[in-house]
């Protein structure tokens, strides 16, 4: 065993050398390019096929993994199918595949990357359960929504294409682990008139994918469209006036709670305050952090609503991410579960700046608490408030 693991070999020069050994063994046609002696066998990268049923119309990311793998390898394995076994399931497509190989059900991107990095053979799990049309429909739907891989189109046309071959959407949300309302929200999208459908896959300003949803309940084409350009008309006014630019024209009543402009310029900020501000919305911009304790300190920090959904609206607003993700409408079922994540780190940090710069820090514990967060989750480091003991 020792020798084994002092050959005078690198790690990557003993997975190169036993890459090449496992390829040699696979050298052979169809199944019997699987090196069975391995846990995680590898096959020829030669050997595999993007999927042609795939729902993701562009592979994106590609060339950062690719990079990564030049370096490490590709250490998650492909879920894959015999191309004989494809061929038998969708006939349609039997004419654009090789005779001999797999057919990539889950990695798709990543054998793209793999090209790239010219990575000669690449581990799979090969899925012998994999046979009919429906398995591997459901297989490949799975893995992509399971990893939030899909675009929303892509999402629709993954469901779509399940009831063809399920017969009915509650049949498709079962198999999928979901629930109808859950199909039924992206199943709206359909319904979106041109227009709606550029915005949303353009990324127009004001355009969400929760306003889609809520837009694809108008069956009307009109309406739809007045529904949608008073919103694109709000958005473009809730963004002058964060940059205080706002416009004298009447507008109609936003479903956000009406927000005046945070004065995070006012010149009676101090240096400390405008580096606190500077954080939070860094913080709201990464999305990330200890919510659950971010919460419990802003639960302590008394602050006129208003005033913290203008501040946190205007955090979401920079990010990119919009005010509208903090509009109650939303919050019921799982729409918007990423924005609204966002939205309550904004929302919190806002109650917490408020009060630290309504008392000046004299809080201390509950400023000790702030500051700390701040510290933990961004470039933030305070040299003025001394922090609270904690246990």
């Amino acid at each position: 065993m020792a020798g084994a693991q002092n050959d005078g070999l690198s790690l990557a020069e003993r997975r190169k050398r036993l890459a090449a050994q496992r390829a040699q063994q696979g050298s052979g046609s169809g199944s019997a390019a699987v090196s069975s002696a391995a846990a995680t066998p590898e096959v020829p990268v030669d050997l595999l096929v993007l999927n042609p049923r795939n729902a993701r119309r562009s592979l994106e990311g590609v060339e950062g993994l690719a990079e990564t793998y030049e370096g490490t390898g590709l250490l998650q394995p492909c879920l894959v199918v015999p191309i004989a076994t494809f061929k038998a399931a969708f006939p349609e497509h039997a004419a654009d595949l090789p005779d001999v190989g797999y057919v990539v059900i889950g990695g798709n991107r990543r054998l793209a990357a793999a090209r790239k990095a010219e990575l000669k053979t690449l581990p799979v799990h090969v899925n012998a359960k994999l046979v009919t049309r429906e398995q591997i429909l459901v297989a490949a739907a799975t893995e992509n929504i399971a990893r939030e891989e899909l675009k929303p189109f892509e999402e629709l046309e993954t469901i779509e294409d399940l009831k063809a071959t399920l017969g009915t959407y509650d049949a498709v949300a079962r198999k999928l682990g979901k629930s109808p309302g859950w199909v039924s929200q992206r199943r709206r999208l359909a319904n979106l008139e041109p227009e709606v459908r550029e915005a949303l896959e353009s990324r127009v300003p004001g355009m969400t994918i929760e306003l889609a949803r809520s837009l694809g309940k108008i069956k009307d084409r009109e309406k739809q469209l007045k529904a949608w350009e008073a919103e694109r008309q709000l958005a473009e006014d809730r963004d002058s006036e964060a940059d205080g630019t706002k416009k004298e024209t009447p507008k109609e009543k936003s479903k956000v709670p009406a927000q005046k402009k945070a004065d995070t310029a006012s010149p009676s900020l101090d240096d400390a305050a405008k580096a606190r501000r500077e954080a939070c919305r860094d913080a709201v911009g990464a999305g990330a952090g200890d919510l659950a304790r971010l919460c419990l300190i802003a639960a302590q920090a008394p602050a006129a609503p208003g005033e913290a959904v203008a501040l946190a609206g205007e955090w979401l607003t920079e990010a990119a991410t919009g005010s509208s993700a903090l509009n109650l409408s939303t919050l019921a079922g799982d729409e918007g579960t990423e924005r609204q994540h966002q939205a309550a780190i904004a929302l919190a940090l806002a109650h917490c700046e408020l009060h630290m710069s309504r008392t000046s820090g004299s809080d201390a514990t509950h400023a000790g608490a702030y500051v700390d967060w701040l510290e933990t989750h961004t470039d933030y480091r305070n040299t003025d408030v001394e922090l609270a003991p904690t246990a």
